[in-house]
């Protein structure tokens, strides 16, 4: 297994230093070594094949790759089933907080909880599977401005943000659609801090990118005018709070 131990350090090394070309390349050539080694797999063996598939998911994160990441998921998934070789991992705890945390993406939340109905109570304690966990229940009981500042907690950031990032994005879009269906205009500040933005150049960058019907007149953004009236009041945040909770209640019941 020399060539498999070298070919392994030449994935970690390439992973470390960002050249995901050759990261991927190396991914690829253990893969078709470990085929090559079927009807022989030891212990030795199926740590590289467990070692090489972590990094690969990690890989499909950092280039944006969901299909890849899936993919190798689950034949990771297959290694972590085997006794005593899941727990000689050192990313398994990240790995699996970041499944959840994809599945919740997806809107898989029955997948996710059969995940954790599999998962070892060691596991389950830990920060990257309870981060995930606290997120699906905000959106659950529609506490969005707790998915909004999980943010600054991500455990990992550098693995967790892709996906993070999605969610962001899906749950931003839900508020935005909240105020949109009830009001004829809203004022950028209080967009912004409904949404969270950081700045009021990302507040912008968000309704050109998901919003573009929307028009931006003297610090207010008018939504689109061609749907049911809507009120002219702007309500306080408490009350906007309210209503996502109401609406995301109605959404579980239906």
């Amino acid at each position: 297994m020399a060539e498999g131990d070298e070919l392994y350090r030449g994935l970690e090394n390439s992973f470390r230093a960002g050249d995901y070309v050759e990261a991927m390349t190396a991914v690829t050539n253990i893969k078709i070594l470990l085929l090559s080694l079927q009807n022989k797999l030891g212990e030795r063996e199926l740590l590289l094949g467990q070692r090489t598939l972590e990094i690969a998911v990690l890989l499909s994160v950092h280039t944006s790759d969901t299909a890849g990441f899936q993919r190798n998921m689950s034949q990771l998934k297959a290694y972590y089933g085997l006794p005593g070789l899941a727990t000689k991992s050192k990313l398994r705890q990240t790995i699996l907080g970041l499944h959840l945390l994809f599945l919740i993406v997806e809107n898989r939340l029955a997948e996710f909880h059969s995940e954790l109905e599999l998962m070892a109570p060691a596991d389950m304690r830990c920060r990257e599977v309870e981060f995930s966990i606290s997120l699906e229940q905000f959106l659950m009981v529609g506490t969005y401005n707790q998915v909004l500042a999980a943010k600054t907690s991500m455990p990992a950031p550098e693995h967790f943000s892709y996906f993070m990032g999605m969610l962001l994005d899906t749950v931003r879009d839900t508020i935005a659609e909240c105020a949109e269906s009830a009001y004829e205009s809203l004022d950028c500040i209080s967009a912004r801090e409904m949404m969270m933005f950081n700045s009021e150049q990302e507040l912008n960058q968000f309704i050109t990118r998901s919003h573009s019907g929307w028009s931006l007149v003297e610090g207010r953004i008018i939504f689109n005018t061609n749907s049911h009236p809507r009120s002219q009041e702007i309500p306080s945040r408490r009350l906007i709070s309210e209503n996502l909770i109401y609406a995301t209640e109605l959404e579980r019941i239906v």
